[in-house]
């Protein structure tokens, strides 16, 4: 049975608690699937930093849910010494979760931030049963953690050291989310189960086995060591406004090493000066980046947790030809904001912290007037808008492979280049990424495939064959659009 990724979509919206009553997630697609793939395929550090009550912990536990019990261990609530007395059960496990960051203590996050640099942690105790001194020791260990971000305690923990040694993601905390898992939740408690479950559980058993192989063949003492021709050509992917980009684009290269794990069939190995490498294909990058760059651009641009939300509530700010903000700029007080955020249907109790993140990165300007803070868009930073060519792409990866992988680069080519192909993991769709393919930074599927944001192939059929109106668009779409999805169509119909 050969899998692809749209199959761990699949496993997001059937997931089930041990009671064996369903918990699916929804709305949480790309997240779901970038703390699987990079966290058990790739040895990553994996975040979730959000609201409660937002489904953090319900990711975790579907992560977890495609593993053997005995491959992880569960850390929560424990003292600074008890930790120690779980170290057998810790120095087993392959992996770690701690579904609540923000309640160890500082001891426990001591050692955390020691395994994110890959150490192990020790202490000294006296065993009375010897009357000795003796050293225990905690292997380093890749975590999987959940911070409630309204939690000043655990925002102080997770220092941006620790935070640098991570992939960070977030849920999505908008009403317009909470009403889609609440309507889900109505129609789970009035129809039958085959109505609601759409993979059965031997399908989700198969996944599972898939996942343990994947690990399996990471753990090999001969195991490939991957290498990505198309690496070279990604720069226009990656902004570089800030040095944090240096340390991050590891994980977009992870993720998409990540991808290439779960396709093990389609790697091609080949022998140089010694070592076997396996060689990723243009179609492992594609998907990579459409699972992973817009989460990677925020976290180049160190946009503070629901940054991106929040600034979405500004309009942008003109500057004029002398380089000076236009006398048009909007300014907003704190109160505004809030307002605004609440209208937004965002959740925001605690504003002062993405307010002090958005101004430290430049993204927001404060100006006092009359006694009063206004904040507003900075005109002088924008967030990049990352494009890739995919022909010029395949084209220079040719020519790469042909200076630098010359062993194997006709049978490369031949495989990997003359027609790329993907099952789209989001929709499950072929498409077929050919000449004049391009992707911004929302991912546009093209050859084949509608872009993710339309809520069915016939409202893109219809945006795509006609002149942009908004009114007649609402007309005659078949799918309910609110104001920021409208103002995304209208942007990419413009481009």
């Amino acid at each position: 049975m050969k899998h692809e990724i749209h199959d761990l979509v699949r496993y997001l919206h059937n997931v089930k608690k041990k009671d064996g009553s369903a918990n699916p997630i929804i709305g949480e697609d790309e997240l779901g699937v970038v703390a699987t793939l990079s966290y058990l395929l790739e040895d990553n550090n994996f975040v979730i930093k959000a609201y409660s009550g937002t489904g953090k912990t319900v990711i975790m536990d579907a992560v977890f849910g495609l593993l053997p019990e005995e491959y992880f261990h569960t850390i929560e609530h424990l003292s600074e010494t008890a930790v120690w007395y779980e170290a057998d059960r810790i120095n087993r496990a392959r992996f770690i979760a701690i579904p609540e960051a923000q309640k160890l203590p500082e001891g426990v996050m001591e050692v955390i931030k020691t395994w994110g640099d890959g150490r192990a942690a020790f202490r000294k105790k006296t065993d009375v049963t010897i009357g000795d001194v003796v050293e225990q020791r905690l292997n380093a260990k890749y975590v999987f953690m959940c911070v409630a971000v309204e939690n000043n305690k655990g925002s102080a923990y997770f220092d941006a050291e620790l935070e640098r040694r991570c992939m960070i993601g977030h849920t999505n905390p908008t009403s317009k989310q909470t009403e889609n898992v609440i309507k889900h939740k109505l129609m789970d408690s009035a129809l039958p189960k085959s109505y609601m479950s759409t993979m059965s559980q031997e399908e989700v058993k198969a996944l599972q086995k898939h996942i343990v192989d994947a690990i399996g063949r990471r753990d090999d003492e001969d195991a490939l060591e991957l290498k990505n021709p198309c690496a070279p050509f990604l720069m226009d992917a990656i902004p570089n406004a800030f040095p944090v980009a240096r340390s991050k684009v590891q994980y977009l290269l992870k993720v998409i090493n990540a991808v290439g794990r779960f396709y093990p069939d389609e790697i091609l190995r080949v022998e140089k000066d010694g070592v076997t490498y396996g060689l990723l294909a243009p179609k492992h990058t594609w998907l990579g980046l459409r699972i992973y760059l817009n989460s990677f651009v925020n976290e180049c641009l160190h946009m503070p947790s629901h940054g991106t939300d929040l600034l979405k509530l500004f309009p942008d700010t003109r500057i004029d030809k002398f380089g000076l903000a236009g006398s048009d700029i909007v300014k907003m007080t704190s109160r505004e904001i809030r307002t605004a955020a609440k209208s937004a249907g965002l959740p925001f109790t605690k504003l002062d912290p993405v307010l002090t993140g958005l101004l430290m990165t430049g993204f927001l300007e404060e100006k006092e007037e009359d006694g009063k803070k206004y904040y507003f868009k900075s005109p002088l930073l924008r967030t990049p808008e990352s494009k890739i060519n995919w022909n010029e792409l395949i084209e220079s990866t040719k020519d790469f492979v042909d200076e630098y992988w010359s062993e194997i680069a006709s049978e490369y080519k031949q495989r990997y280049c003359d027609e790329v192909k993907a099952i789209d993991p989001f929709s499950g769709e072929e498409i077929v990424i050919g000449a004049d393919a391009s992707s911004p930074a929302s991912i546009e599927v093209v050859g084949g495939e509608w872009p993710s944001f339309f809520k069915c192939k016939q409202d893109w059929q219809w945006v795509d064959n006609n002149e942009w109106d908004e009114i007649e668009f609402l007309l005659n779409v078949k799918g309910d659009y609110g104001k920021e999805e409208i103002e995304t169509i209208r942007n990419w119909k413009r481009s």
